[in-house]
């Protein structure tokens, strides 16, 4: 039997040309780019769109003071509530596709009421135009399938290939992220910074020139501003390559200190640029950048207690890990969290037309037998990645630190059973499986073959 720690790493069986590679993330792109039309409507599609306004207050009225945060509160406190809590990468897009449609801004739907039904909300214009609606989501769609690409370079510069072609392919095909990276909302960019930010810290670490940290800053400026809760998975992207280097310049003698103290600077400086990117795509903070971060995580936290009041959020430890379970490893479909929405007529039917489609995805999970079969894969992935001497030390090492922090800190500070809150888990939890099934298929494989030879000698 091949022993996992002393396995080399695997080669294809036969030639598999390069180009193969593009072909097939195509075709996954494809794939993610074909179901945006058809995804069921959420509310926050219309409040995400709404919130383009603010492209054509900056970019065709030239009107900053209707950005600017206003700490009176004395004017389009909706907006500005709106603009504090969410990203801006997104709305951008949002009102650039409007505007580039010939929308005019009073024409713009308006917010959705949550305290409204679905009839109210259409009856009241908050229901965007579909031609906008379909441009918006094709944008979300069109992040998500870049995401994917991302997410592959990583997989295929820290662990190898064929591992790199299993993770996307959960990644491109996960229900969840497609419902969610589908939609006008800021998931798609949320997820494209996040593993933007991988990427780059993953090629930083595989060489390491002075551009690298500059584009590892600007990918971490985009993240948090695509949406603030990417700031943890940059902190922690930080955090890792500083530990690295510091446990790197305290094992080297004298003047070869040199290289990790300088990447220390590097990333130094990489942070600086990430807080300037974020600074220069959030033009309301331009006037009162510290007021305005204090007033947003204010806001945050309000929001969070208000949802927490009116859908019920977990009370205990153990009910925070048995949600975490249910919606990392087991369930695969949430298309609302408002319960009322089950009863409206127009999402039913998207919902069982965007099932019947074929391209609603497919993964593993679904069921408690699925859950259990998702976990002991990432389980057995993370405990062969500690052990394995097949990947560099640096990789394991960046790779560990974002999976173990971004679960625990999903696990503690996620306050409501909403299976959006949990998407930044499963990247690394679609790393981690493929892992465990390439080298499990490898094991297999390596079995099969010394049996065989072993049947042969017998007979001979």
């Amino acid at each position: 039997m091949v022993h996992p720690q002393k396995m080399t790493k695997l080669s294809w069986p036969g030639p598999f040309p390069k180009w193969i590679d593009f072909l097939y993330l195509l075709l996954l792109a494809a794939y993610v780019l074909a179901g945006a039309p058809l995804v069921p409507f959420h509310g926050d599609e219309s409040t995400q769109i709404f919130m383009g306004r603010d492209y054509y207050y900056l970019f065709q009225e030239g009107d900053l003071s209707k950005i600017l945060y206003d700490s009176a509160w004395s004017s389009r406190q909706d907006e500005q509530h709106l603009r504090l809590i969410n990203g801006t990468v997104s709305k951008t897009i949002h009102g650039w596709l409007a505007a580039s449609q010939g929308t005019k801004l009073e024409q713009i739907n308006g917010h959705w009421d949550w305290e409204q039904d679905y009839a109210q909300n259409s009856a009241s214009n908050r229901i965007p135009d579909r031609s906008l609606l379909d441009a918006a989501r094709l944008a979300s769609a069109a992040q998500l399938a870049m995401a994917v690409v991302a997410l592959f370079a990583l997989v295929n510069i820290s662990i190898g290939r064929q591992e790199a072609y299993v993770a996307s392919a959960m990644f491109a095909l996960h229900p969840a992220l497609l419902i969610n990276g589908r939609r006008a909302m800021m998931e798609g960019s949320h997820l494209l910074g996040m593993t933007l930010v991988l990427l780059m810290a993953a090629w930083l670490l595989q060489e390491q020139r002075w551009w690298k940290f500059l584009l590892l800053g600007v990918a971490s400026g985009f993240a948090v501003a695509a949406k603030h809760p990417n700031a943890f998975v940059v902190a922690l992207v930080f955090l890792a390559c500083a530990a690295l280097w510091l446990y790197q310049t305290a094992k080297i003698p004298g003047q070869e200190r040199r290289r990790p103290v300088q990447s220390l600077v590097g990333l130094l400086a990489a942070g600086g640029l990430a807080l300037f990117i974020f600074y220069l795509m959030n033009p309301a903070w331009w006037l009162a950048p510290l007021e305005s971060g204090f007033e947003a995580l204010s806001l945050r936290f309000a929001l969070f207690q208000e949802q927490i009041a009116i859908f019920g959020g977990y009370n205990s430890l153990i009910e925070r890990v048995q949600g975490f379970f249910r919606y990392v490893f087991v369930e695969n479909y949430q298309y609302f969290e408002a319960a009322q929405w089950a009863d409206y007529s127009e999402i039913t039917q998207q919902v069982s037309s965007y099932e019947a489609s074929g391209l609603s995805g497919l993964s593993i999970g679904g069921s408690a037998a699925g859950g259990l079969l998702n976990l002991a894969l990432t389980l057995v992935g993370g405990v062969h990645l500690l052990r394995s001497q097949d990947i560099e030390g640096k990789y394991r090492w960046l790779l560990i630190v974002l999976s173990g922090g971004i679960a625990l800190i999903t696990l503690v500070a996620t306050p409501l059973p909403w299976l959006r809150y949990y998407l930044p888990v499963l990247p690394f939890t679609m790393i981690l499986s493929a892992y465990a099934l390439v080298r499990l298929a490898a094991i297999c494989r390596g079995e099969i073959k010394g049996r065989l030879m072993r049947l042969g000698a017998l007979q001979l």
